[in-house]
């Protein structure tokens, strides 16, 4: 009975193979992104080149990748942390309904977990976990390009951005129904920011357009998107909170070397908040 019990059926080992290359291939993943920025952050010094938003003292995509502020690295240490959130919870996940296969130890009776396996089929397929794959395998890499080649970053960026997005919106499966993840979410926030900031010293840097102009138009795109993914994710409250606190980290910084800045991220915060507010009432 014991060993009987302790091995699963048929649809419980289809299931393991299918479940486990997406989980396997996200663990991956996780753990590049998490090394490179890390590694990334932790670098001594600033970058060799830089965009010119450094003549006014701040860097804002510095902010968020190579953060000193204790608040600035408390948020990326929070993006890393819901990373490993997520994967654990996706590898419990596996491990619980793997286990619905598993024949019963004392009797057969209705062919209940076969039905359950056959509901979950999709649930951790490697088309599930694709999005965030491709956004973080991208992730780890583009920073280290950004000081000698900005574009290419900025592009790079925006992919692990659209990937960001896409988990977020998509979602984890669960049979039939499908939930929001406030951790996701959290993860497409912070990743939005930095877009958004690598966006701001592109067109100073490149275009020469004013520090305040970029960081302002970048501000206005940035809250005009958070609006409407926020409404798309009720009651999930994880990506405006990575967009608020990464907004104060701006905020703060630029106080005293740029009020204009400094105005128009709060605000942005308070957009932000007003859609945080009405999608979770």
């Amino acid at each position: 009975m014991n060993s009987r019990a302790a091995k699963p059926g048929p649809a419980g080992l289809r299931f393991l193979r299918m479940s486990r290359m997406g989980a396997q291939l996200l663990t991956v993943a996780v753990l590049a992104f998490v090394a490179s920025t890390m590694a990334y952050a932790l670098m001594p010094g600033r970058p060799a080149a830089g965009p010119p938003s450094e003549a006014p003292g701040v860097d804002l995509a510095w902010l968020f990748l190579r953060p000193r502020d204790p608040g600035m690295l408390a948020l990326l240490a929070t993006v890393w942390a819901a990373l490993g959130y997520h994967l654990l919870r996706l590898w419990l996940e596996i491990r619980r309904i793997a286990r619905a296969g598993w024949p019963p130890a004392q009797s057969a009776g209705p062919p209940v977990p076969e039905d359950l396996l056959r509901q979950h089929d999709r649930d951790m397929s490697l088309l599930e976990h694709l999005p965030l794959i491709l956004a973080l395998l991208v992730g780890a890499v583009w920073p280290w390009l950004l000081a000698q080649t900005p574009v290419m970053a900025f592009l790079l960026s925006a992919v692990t951005l659209a990937g960001a997005l896409a988990a977020a919106l998509r979602g984890i499966r669960q049979g039939a129904v499908v939930k929001r993840s406030s951790t996701l979410g959290f993860i497409a926030g912070w990743a939005l920011l930095v877009c958004l900031t690598v966006f701001a010293g592109l067109l100073e840097q490149r275009l020469g357009v004013p520090q305040k102009l970029a960081v302002g138009l970048a501000m206005l795109i940035g809250a005009v998107a958070a609006v409407s993914v926020q409404l798309r994710m009720p009651r999930r409250t994880g990506f405006s909170v990575a967009l608020i606190w990464g907004l104060i980290g701006i905020a703060a910084s630029t106080v005293s070397t740029d009020a204009t800045i400094a105005t128009a991220t709060v605000v942005a915060i308070a957009i932000i908040a007003v859609a945080l507010v009405r999608a979770t009432t």
